[in-house]
This record gives structure tokens, sequence and C-alpha cells, in this order.
């Protein structure tokens, strides 16, 4: 499949001239009788063209080419072989325009279609290359070629049903391949349809029971499905039909810690490691296994141990702050925090970290700061735009500003629950609250297990005046986490009355 990284490029010009057949070889330009004496000088400036062509006598060649089209005008296969040689030349607009011509002449000219339709891919002229093959599959529906080059480029217009009924046909058309189910399952599983993706690709795992690449897609197809112990069954096969492959063990290593099975990530982490000893990655993976484990004295051990062993490279003192702030030891993470920032000045996510550790310490202006500096680095760092939109809409404080904010936050990750939440929260406190309901109920079903969400939405439900609904949330608030005092002082101030009338405002 052509990737998104050859947009631009999809076809080197270098390689067309190899692609295209040279047709004129066996055919004679239009209208050639030997019989009539324009039409032989036609034919025979048209050879001698050829033979200067192959001989890489480019503009000799492009001379006998117009010399026979001032005998045979009506010929577009002159106008092909002219527009070939245009791009061995590297002249591409003049190649354009020749195969133009050919196609007026004779609009189902295939080789004109061919050339036009690659020269379009190769200057990242999707749409237009699209229409040379839509109109070169119309000449000849049974061109394979024609069909898998076609539903790549629907692929790179992110017109997926489209590539996905082309694969359908190719595999009608050329029988059944390992290849082909892949990329069929695999545009199945961008399209989220996993079912089908996960039929099309054991099919092609049938067909090449060896394949570690259809392993490791049927592994991500079921855990972006939810079933990821077969999803790591499949990664764990892939490693044993490859056991250097680096990139098996990561995806194993998640869907083990994913399931809960720590020892099994655990041990694939520490396998990449073996392999490769100075892989942050591997890691941080490591890292959070033990975080999972709330094993804070092992992880804050194994960081100590990695820092001596890689110089120092602050991405771990990040990772050392975080286990610190788990483990409730807030001074010892503000100072890893702050070593990190000290040997990387521009690190955006450590300041993220450090406004994080200060907000928690109740250091409210300082975390502002913090994150007004993660935000002068990256100012596309979603985390700190919903954060500090959300500080100030907990405090009343710039509400147009905040809602901005979060609304930029939204624009990278749409359907990230707490900035929907952060979202519905300042709308509530605007005044919004209806459209603060839908934006909270929303975020509810996005992160059902986050009691703040809920108090939120109690919170609004109590403001609309639909008391019941706001006890219904604020109970499962506490139930989520029965620490929150706030939350059970105001279910303890609902009075017996408020708490069975459910009247709309």
């Amino acid at each position: 499949m052509i990737t998104s990284s050859q947009r631009t490029r999809a076809i080197s010009l270098a390689g067309l001239a190899c692609l295209v057949t040279l047709t004129g070889c066996a055919g004679v330009p239009q209208r050639v009788s030997r019989s009539h004496e324009p039409s032989r000088a036609a034919y025979g400036a048209y050879l001698r063209g050829l033979m200067l062509e192959r001989s890489a006598k480019l503009p000799e060649a492009l001379n006998a080419y117009h010399l026979a089209l001032e005998y045979d005008r009506a010929s577009p296969l002159l106008h092909v072989r002219l527009g070939a040689t245009h791009i061995k030349l590297g002249q591409t607009d003049r190649a354009l325009q020749e195969f133009s011509k050919a196609l007026s002449l004779d609009p189902n000219q295939q080789d004109a279609l061919r050339w036009v339709a690659m020269l379009y891919a190769s200057q990242g002229r999707l749409d237009r290359a699209v229409a040379a093959y839509e109109r070169l599959l119309r000449v000849d529906p049974s061109d394979q070629f024609v069909m898998s080059t076609l539903a790549d480029l629907y692929v790179l217009e992110g017109d997926l049903p489209k590539a996905v009924t082309l694969y359908q046909q190719l595999i009608a058309e050329a029988g059944s391949s390992s290849q082909l189910h892949f990329n069929l399952g695999i545009l199945y599983g961008r399209m989220s349809e996993f079912a089908e993706a996960i039929q099309e690709l054991s099919r092609a795992l049938e067909l090449a029971p060896t394949s570690v690449d259809v392993r490791i897609a049927l592994g991500l197809t079921y855990e972006l499905s939810g079933a990821v112990d077969k999803a790591a069954a499949h990664y764990e096969s892939a490693i044993h039909l490859d056991p250097f492959n680096v990139r098996a063990y990561y995806h194993a290593a998640r869907a083990h810690l994913n399931a809960k099975e720590y020892r099994e990530a655990a041990l694939n982490y520490q396998a990449v490691l073996d392999m490769t000893p100075q892989d942050l990655e591997a890691v941080m993976g490591l890292v959070r296994v033990r975080l999972a484990q709330q094993r804070y004295d092992e992880a804050a051990t194994f960081l100590g141990r990695k820092l001596e062993e890689l110089d120092h490279p602050p991405e771990l003192y990040v990772a050392l702050g975080i286990v610190y702030r788990e483990a409730k030891h807030a001074q010892e993470a503000m100072r890893a925090f702050e070593r990190a920032i000290d040997l990387k000045h521009d690190y955006a996510q450590a300041y993220f970290y450090l406004a994080s550790q200060l907000d928690q310490l109740g250091q409210r202006q300082q975390a502002r700061a913090n994150l007004r500096r993660t935000l002068q680095i990256d100012p596309q760092h979603p985390d700190a735009l919903n954060y500090l939109g959300y500080l100030d809409a907990e405090e009343d404080k710039n509400l147009d500003e905040a809602k901005a904010l979060i609304e930029k936050a939204l624009e990278l990750d749409p359907d990230n629950g707490a900035y929907v939440d952060s979202f519905g929260w300042v709308l509530y406190k605007m005044g919004k609250v209806d459209e603060a309901i839908t934006q909270l109920e929303r975020a509810a079903a996005l992160i059902d297990s986050d009691p703040v969400v809920f108090d939120h939405l109690g919170d609004a439900y109590f403001k609309r005046r639909n008391t019941e609904q706001a006890r219904r949330n604020w109970e499962h608030a506490l139930e989520l986490d029965p620490a929150q005092e706030t939350i059970r002082e105001k279910l303890d101030h609902l009075t017996p009355q408020q708490a069975t009338t459910m009247s709309a405002p």
C-alpha cells in the first residue's frame, strides 16, 4: 500500500519510463499504409524516433517524432512517444501537453492515460491521478495493476470504502493471496470494523502462517477491539517466529500490561532491554509495570540504576518524578522534575509535570506559570491547554480565555474525556447549564470511572433544579471514591423534599 509519506512523490519520475511499455515497438502510427507515400514517411520517421529514443539520443528522437507528425497529425501514438521522451528529459509539463493531445485524439488511449495518471500521482495531484486511473479502469475493468494502484490512491485520499470495494474486486479477479487479504484487513481495521478486519487477517494468516506482519496486525486488531488476551497470544506467536523482533516484544508487553499480566509484561520489556540496553521506551515500560503494581520502591531503585548507566537522561528524571508523585513523596517529585528541567531547559513535558505537582501542593500561581512556560515551548500541548483552562474555570477567572484554551485542546484530541469534562465545567461556570450537561454527559460516557466528572454532572443537574439526577450522580461519584467528603456534604444538605423532587428549571 502507498503510505502517507508518499503523497508528494507516489511514483518517482526516474522510474516512470520503465513502467509504461513501448507500445510503439509493436505498433505503427495511425493510418499508416505502405502504399501511401506520406504514411510511409511517417512510419519511417517514427521508427527512427524509436531507435534514437532507445539509444538515449532524446533531442534527435523528438525531432524524428515531430517529423512523423507532419505526415500523420491524427496519430495519438506519436504524441504518446513525444510525451515519453519529454519525461526522460525531465520536461513533465511538456509531457503532459503531449499526453493531453493524444487523449483528445483518442480518449481511451491506454498508454496516455497511464502516463497521465502516474505523472499526477508523482506530483501529489491525487484527484487528477484518481480520475485518470478511474478512466483506465473503465477502459479495462479487469486490469489488476490499475485496480491496486487506484485502491492505494483512494487510501491516500481517505476514501476507505472505495478502496475496500476495489480490494474485494481484486480478490475476485486475481484469487486469494495473503497480501490482498492483509491489505483488506488493514483497511477494515482503519474503519474500526474489527470483526471484518479479523476475518480478512485470519484468512491472510491461513495463506501465510509464518508471516510476522500478519500476526502483529491480528494482535493490534484484537487489542483495538478489546480482546487483549487474544492480542497477546498473537504477539507471542510473532516473537516465536522472530525472536529478535523488538516491535513484537513491545506489542506483547503492552497487551500483557493492559490485561494486568504484570509478570509477562515485565519479561517482554526486559527482553527489549537485553537486546537494546539503552532503549528508554523499554525502561519507561518497566516503570509503568511497577507503577501498576504499586511497587514504587522497586521502580525508583531501577530508575536510579538506569540514570547512572545511561548518563542521566532528563526523560528518566521525569519518570522518577512520576514514581515519587504516585508514592506521595511530593518534595522528591518536585526535585526530580526540576532536575529534568536543569538538564533540558526546553523540556515542555517536565514543565507540565512540575505544574501539576505545584497544583497538588496548592501553589496555583506557580502552577499557572509553569503551564504557560509549557505552552511557550509547545503551543500545541493539549494537556497544558486543558489544565490551564480548567484551573481558571475552577476559580471563575478569565472564563472566555479558559473556554478558548479547552476548545483548542479538544481540536487536538476531540474524544479525550478529561477535556470534554473541562469544557462542560467551563460552560457551567459561564451559566450555560444545558450546554454544560450535554458535554458532561458525554464526558461521563467517555470516562465512566472518574468521580470528578460525576461530581460536576451532579452540580449541573442541581443548578438546573433536577435534584434526583443530581443525587444519582453524586452518589455514583462517592461509589467511585468514598473519600470525597465534599460530595458527601452535598448529599447531606439535600432536604428530604429536594431528594424526591425532579423539577425542570
